[in-house]
């Protein structure tokens, strides 16, 4: 399974790797009420999805989460891999899995900032992020101050494009083993600003050989580093953060070593937004379901020591108490 997410490698195949409340048109199609497989039309292109809708979901109340697989997966293989949907059950939230389409080397991906696989006519990826959203909320009624992105990997910088993207949208984005942006060699091309406050929980292994921790420079591809995305989140305009827990960098430099840093979090941020960065101990390209709070030399690396009951200790608990803390206000 883990094959299939991380497909990354460092070179161009890093970005390469009906019943009831059912609604059905031309623009697409979706049973709201029991979810499964489901599809949207996207300026004329047929896109896809699997939802999945807790019984216990509040109308008006509960949030919404749009989780992105990694490169050459799929919807239905990232719901199997990260059991998300078990949290959803739990505590009560709508769960949307989208579908990639192929890039130039046939690997289903994302187009996220600035993904150079797939040449002169990207997909309109951040525009399925926006109406599915918008379409998910008008006929979930989840809470529309309760949207979350997630995603892993390639789908990592796709969380990130979202949120830049579609701030009105997104109140926080919790990102697994990736990154802000990915170009060709040489590039130097940044993110734009966002135009509006979003909450950043940034997950990252030092241990990861698809995206490396502090940022990729080879023949092929640019990738920014943890230091540079987190600095991305803090500093963009629209958070305006004030206090950092540390001034302390997350590498020695862009392309050099981890530091001993663990957790990095900014706050005093507009609309009570935040970016918390946590440092996986040993953790490699992976979406962890292990309680990660467990002392290094066991069994069950990664670790980190700042994770106790309040912040959670496995992937999904992290995940979602930084979301259910950081609805838009």
């Amino acid at each position: 399974m883990r094959t299939a997410i991380c497909v990354l490698a460092l070179s161009l195949s890093l970005v390469s790797c009906g019943g009831g409340g059912s609604s059905s048109s031309g623009s697409g199609s979706c049973n709201f009420q029991s979810g499964g497989n489901c599809s949207l039309n996207v300026n004329g292109v047929l896109r896809t999805y699997v939802l999945h809708v807790p019984s216990n979901l509040q109308s008006g109340a509960d949030a919404l989460v749009i989780a992105f697989h990694g490169a050459n997966g799929s919807g239905s293989q990232f719901e199997g891999y990260t059991l998300l949907d078990q949290k959803a059950d739990q505590v009560g939230f709508a769960i949307a899995y989208p579908d990639g389409l192929p890039n130039s080397s046939g690997h289903t991906s994302w187009n996220g900032y600035f993904d150079p696989t797939y040449g002169s006519n990207p997909p309109d990826d951040t525009g399925f992020a926006q109406q599915l959203i918008q379409t998910l909320v008008s006929n979930l009624h989840t809470n529309p101050k309760k949207v979350y992105v997630t995603g892993m990997s390639a789908g990592g910088y796709m969380a990130h494009r979202a949120a830049i993207d579609h701030p009105d949208l997104v109140a926080a984005a919790g990102v697994v083993e990736g990154s802000l942006t990915v170009q060709s060699a040489g590039g130097t091309q940044q993110a734009p600003a966002a135009s509006g406050s979003v909450s950043i929980l940034i997950l990252h292994g030092d241990a990861d050989q698809v995206i490396h921790y502090c940022g990729v420079s080879n023949s092929s591809v640019v990738v920014t580093s943890q230091d540079q995305t987190f600095g991305y989140w803090y500093q963009t305009p629209a958070n305006a953060c004030t206090s950092l827990n540390t001034s302390s960098n997350i590498c020695t430099a862009y392309l050099g070593s981890p530091t001993s840093l663990t957790l990095k979090d900014a706050t005093g941020c507009n609309n009570g937004a935040e970016v918390r960065f946590y440092r996986l101990i040993g953790g490699t390209h992976n979406w962890y379901q292990v309680a990660l709070n467990v002392a290094p030399g066991t069994a069950a690396q990664p670790y980190n020591p700042n994770f106790n009951s309040s912040t959670g200790v496995t992937t999904n608990d992290i995940l979602w108490n930084f979301f259910a803390s950081h609805a838009k206000p």
